[in-house]
């Protein structure tokens, strides 16, 4: 099981990459991928998936798919570990927090939306001067 969640985290990484390019396939990837997930039995790898997701549609300033995507975290960590990943979701793409997770953020959760969203603004940026 190790080696094969290691190789999905590895595809998945890739789609992070990926992030907020129109030729990368991103979509299509990450629902191949996701089956594959489902296949193998990683359940917790899927999250991790959504996560890479949820950071490419906040570079694509796709706020209904972040959405979805945040409520899909949501759903699938309450109550659990990796609960905070639905909180990050949201960051990325400057949303306001439904329901906050427990995660208690070192920095506070301000400062810590700055950081995630400034991920993504960097992506931008960076897609923006590689054309």
């Amino acid at each position: 099981m190790g080696l094969r969640a290691t190789t999905l985290i590895t595809h998945i990484a890739a789609l992070a990459r990926d992030a907020g390019r129109t030729d990368a396939d991103v979509d299509d990837r990450a629902q191949m991928l996701r089956a594959d997930i489902r296949t193998a039995g990683v359940t917790y790898t899927e999250l991790a998936l959504d996560l890479a997701l949820a950071f490419h549609h906040a570079v694509r300033d796709d706020r209904d798919q972040v959405a979805a995507t945040t409520a899909r975290l949501r759903e699938n960590t309450r109550g659990g570990d990796f609960a905070h990943y639905s909180d990050i979701a949201a960051f990325m793409a400057d949303l306001p927090l439904e329901e906050a997770s427990p995660a208690c953020w070192i920095d506070g959760a301000h400062h810590t939306r700055r950081q995630w969203r400034g991920l993504v603004t960097a992506r931008r940026e960076d897609l923006h001067s590689s054309l």
